[in-house]
C-alpha cells in the first residue's frame, strides 16, 4: 500500500526559481504581444532596463508594484497579479512539504521523488512545430484547438506521459484549458502531436497558458530551468 504522500498533487509544488521563471516569461509575453520594446517599457515604467530584463528572464522576483504596472499597461486586467499570488502559494506549499518530509523522515524516492520513477538524465524533448502562432487574435471566450509537435530527441522511450498545465486552468481572466492532455508514446527520434482545446478569457488583452511534460502524478520530467515550458499565447479581442 502506498503512503499518504501518493495522493499529493505534485504539479502544484513550485520552487522559487521556477516561479520567477514562469512569472517573468508571462511578463515578457505580455510586453511583446503589445509590441513594446524593453527600452520603452523601462522609460514608461521608471524601472531600470536591466532590472526589467532580469525580471523577465526569471533572475529577479518582480515587486507587486511592477506586476500591477504590467497588468495595467499591457491590458491584462489582474491576471499577472492573480498568477503571482498563486505561484507564491505554490512555493509556500512546496516549502511546507519539504519540512514535513524532513520531520516525518519520508523518503520521496519510494514514490519516484519529485521526478518520475523512470526519469533519466539522457531524456530529451524538443518542440518542433505548433499551430496557433503566438499573438494570434482570438475573440473573447472563443474555443480553439492548439497542437504541438514534440520530438523525443533523447535516448529513452516515452511511456505514459502527459502535457500538464502549470497553474490553475480555470482561473478567471486566464486562458482556459484542460488540466492535462496525454502525450502519445514515442521511441527515440520519433515526433508526436498533442492536441488541446483551449478557450480565450472574457477579458481583452494578452494571455498565456504554460504546460510541461509530466508523469500521471504531475511530476516533471524536465524540472530545471534549462527546459522552459511549452506554452500558448493569444491576444483576446472584442467580438464583432
Amino acid at each position: 500500500m502506498l503512503s499518504q504522500w501518493a495522493t499529493i498533487d505534485w504539479e502544484c509544488l513550485v520552487r522559487p526559481a521556477q516561479a520567477r521563471f514562469v512569472i517573468g516569461s508571462r511578463m515578457r509575453e505580455l510586453r511583446e504581444a503589445a509590441g513594446v520594446p524593453l527600452s520603452r517599457a523601462a522609460v514608461d515604467s521608471g524601472w531600470d532596463k536591466g532590472h526589467l530584463s532580469r525580471v523577465e528572464r526569471g533572475h529577479t522576483k518582480p515587486s507587486r508594484e511592477l506586476i500591477e504596472w504590467y497588468d495595467d499597461s499591457f491590458g491584462a486586467g489582474q491576471s499577472l497579479v492573480n498568477q503571482l499570488m498563486e505561484l507564491d502559494a505554490a512555493v509556500r506549499a512546496g516549502r511546507d512539504m519539504s519540512q514535513r518530509d524532513l520531520r516525518r523522515h519520508v523518503q520521496p524516492v519510494l514514490l519516484g521523488g519529485s521526478v518520475p520513477i523512470d526519469h533519466h538524465p539522457e531524456d530529451r524533448a524538443e518542440l518542433v512545430g505548433e499551430t496557433v502562432p503566438d499573438g494570434t487574435r482570438v475573440f473573447r471566450e472563443q474555443s480553439f484547438e492548439k497542437t504541438w509537435e514534440i520530438r523525443n530527441s533523447g535516448e529513452r522511450p516515452w511511456r505514459d506521459r502527459w502535457l500538464t498545465r502549470q497553474g490553475a486552468a480555470g482561473t478567471p481572466g486566464w486562458l482556459r484549458s484542460p488540466s492535462r492532455e496525454r502525450v502519445p508514446d514515442a521511441e527515440p527520434g520519433e515526433t508526436v502531436t498533442v492536441t488541446m482545446r483551449l478557450q480565450a478569457p472574457a477579458q481583452v488583452g494578452a494571455s498565456t497558458a504554460y504546460f510541461k511534460i509530466t508523469d500521471e502524478a504531475g511530476r516533471l520530467y524536465y524540472p530545471g530551468l534549462e527546459s522552459p515550458p511549452i506554452y500558448c499565447t493569444i491576444f483576446t479581442i472584442y467580438n464583432p
